[in-house]
C-alpha cells in the first residue's frame, strides 16, 4: 500500500491528480505522429544545404517550447492542494517527468527510424539537436494537454488563496469579547468559512491535497463535539496546564493551517 502511494505521489508530478489515462493517451498520439512521418518520408534532413543554420533555428525554438512547458506547469501545481507540488525543486521533477517521457518517444520513434528508414550509420549534431526540439515541443503539448483538464476541474488560484486566507482569518472570532454580539457574529462568519474551505478541499485530487481534504474534515467533526470555551481552547492553544486531548487536536490544527499556507503561497 505505501509503495502505491509513492508511486501515485510521483505521478501526480506529471498528472497533477488528474489521471494518467490522458498522458498515455497523448504519448502514443506522439509516437504514431513520429512514427506516420517517417514511415511517408525517407529523411526529413537529408536535403538540409545549412545545418548550421537550422542547427540555431531548432534550438531557439526548443528554447520557446521549454519556455512553454515552464509556465504551463508551474501554473498547474499552483491550482493544486498538494504542498509539496508548491515546491520549486517539485517543479523541477514535473518537468523533467515530461521531458523524459517526450525523449522515450522521441528515442524510439525518431532517432531509431532514422537509422532504420534511411540506412545511415550514425546520427550527427543536426539530428541531435532537431530530437531535442522534438522532445521539448512533445513535452510542452503533455503539459498544455494537462492544464486544459485543471482549468476545466480545479478552481482558479484566487478562489483557493480567497478562500484560504478568508478562514484564517475567521480564526481570529476567539478574541472577540464574551460579552459583545460581535463574538457570535465572528463565530457564524467562521462556520461559513469552514463550510467554503471545505467546499474547497474536495477538489482536491492528488495524494497530498487528499489527505489534507480527509484531516481538516477529521478535525472539524472533532471540533465541532466541544463546547464553545473547548473550541475557544483548540484555537488558542493551552499554557502548562494542558489537556491532552485539546491539546492535540490544538496540533492537528496548526498542521492544517501550515499545509494550507504553504497552498496559498504564504508560507514555503
Amino acid at each position: 500500500m505505501e509503495a502505491q502511494r509513492t508511486i501515485q505521489r510521483l505521478i501526480d508530478h506529471i498528472t497533477f491528480g488528474h489521471g494518467i489515462h490522458l498522458f498515455l493517451q497523448v504519448l502514443l498520439l506522439e509516437f504514431a505522429s513520429v512514427f506516420l512521418t517517417f514511415q511517408f518520408s525517407s529523411s526529413l534532413l537529408l536535403q538540409i544545404s545549412n545545418p548550421n543554420f537550422f542547427i540555431g533555428v531548432y534550438a531557439a525554438t526548443s528554447v520557446i517550447f521549454l519556455g512553454i512547458l515552464i509556465m504551463f506547469t508551474a501554473k498547474m501545481r499552483k491550482r493544486t492542494f498538494s504542498p509539496p507540488l508548491q515546491q520549486v525543486r517539485r517543479l523541477a521533477i514535473s518537468i523533467l517527468g515530461y521531458i523524459a517521457a517526450s525523449g522515450v518517444v522521441i528515442t524510439f520513434g525518431y532517432l531509431l527510424l532514422i537509422l532504420a528508414t534511411t540506412g545511415r550509420t550514425g546520427i550527427d549534431r543536426l539530428d541531435y539537436v532537431f530530437s531535442v526540439m522534438l522532445t521539448t515541443l512533445f513535452a510542452a503539448l503533455l503539459a498544455v494537454g494537462y492544464h486544459a483538464r485543471v482549468v476545466d476541474k480545479q478552481p482558479d488560484r484566487e478562489t483557493i488563496t480567497g478562500t484560504v486566507t478568508a478562514w484564517q482569518d475567521s480564526l481570529a472570532w476567539v478574541n472577540e469579547d464574551d460579552r459583545s454580539h460581535a463574538k457570535q457574529d465572528a463565530y457564524d462568519e467562521f462556520t461559513d468559512r469552514m463550510n467554503d474551505l471545505s467546499e474547497l478541499l474536495s477538489n482536491a485530487k492528488t495524494v497530498h491535497g487528499r489527505q489534507l481534504r480527509r484531516d481538516f474534515e477529521a478535525w472539524r467533526d472533532d471540533f465541532e463535539t466541544h463546547s464553545e470555551l473547548s473550541k475557544e481552547t483548540i484555537i488558542k492553544g493551552q499554557g502548562e496546564n494542558k489537556n491532552e486531548r485539546l491539546e492535540q487536536e490544538h496540533q492537528k490544527l496548526e498542521s492544517i493551517q501550515r499545509r494550507l499556507r504553504i497552498i496559498a503561497g504564504e508560507q514555503k
